[in-house]
């Protein structure tokens, strides 16, 4: 923290004060330290997992039924929905890929990049994972896609979906949990130890499993930008 040195017990607060002063009165080092934790542990209807989950549902829900809302808009604000998504969605996954990531790797240290990446990956993830449910459920607007060309992008997105799902509630979480864990051993200097080689071994097929559903999820999105593309040259 700013102004304060273990080493040479510099802070910002008086130093005959053993207390914590809030608010204008005195709280007990004992005090703050309780009131630091957390009341109650989190509910799982209070998980970013599960609200994550259950606006996917809605939404997606909403977009195939039969009495969806969406049937009242005009097919143009429909069609400029689903292809802003497909811009947003198709632009971040390939700029994380191709730039942000690699100009990252290769000029911050290895754990201020991992854990910035560990901050960044559940945004990207979600925001993915939105856009692409918004393409899913705006793709019949696009009345110059039809037949063959319209039931193969369907398939394209869903893949998408599905990887971006995959990497989202499960590989990330996973890889995040093992690099935090491993980072902590690397400060203690128990990189030798068998529980930091299993760890580091265990990241390494986290690692090429999340790269591999990522890039899989952008060639569909390739797929679909051809049948996309395809629309605007129609005769």
């Amino acid at each position: 923290m700013p102004g304060i040195k273990s080493g040479n017990m510099l802070s910002p607060f008086p130093a005959h004060r053993s207390s914590t002063q809030v608010g204008g009165g005195l709280l007990s080092p004992r005090m703050s330290a309780v009131s630091s934790e957390e009341w109650t542990k989190p509910r799982l209807h209070n998980t970013a997992t599960f609200r994550t989950i259950a606006l996917l549902s809605a939404l997606l829900a909403a977009g195939f039924s039969s009495k969806s809302p969406l049937k009242l808009l005009p097919a143009q604000v429909l069609g400029s929905v689903h292809t802003i998504s497909f811009a947003t969605w198709f632009g971040t996954v390939a700029y994380t890929t191709f730039v942000a990531g690699i100009t990252m790797f290769k000029n911050l240290p290895r754990q201020t990049f991992g854990k910035l990446q560990a901050k960044l990956f559940p945004k990207y993830f979600a925001l993915s994972s939105f856009t692409l449910a918004l393409q899913l459920i705006t793709l019949k607007s696009l009345k110059a896609m039809t037949g063959k060309a319209a039931h193969s992008s369907a398939k394209a997105l869903g893949v998408a979906l599905l990887m971006t799902l995959i990497n989202q509630f499960f590989l990330e979480p996973k890889s995040t949990s093992n690099m935090m864990e491993r980072y902590e051993l690397e400060d203690k200097g128990e990189q030798e130890s068998d529980r930091y080689k299993t760890l580091k071994a265990n990241f390494g097929k986290f690692h090429g499993m999340s790269s591999l559903t990522n890039l899989i999820g952008l060639c569909a999105g390739v797929a679909h930008a051809v049948y996309l593309s395809a629309t605007l040259v129609a005769p």
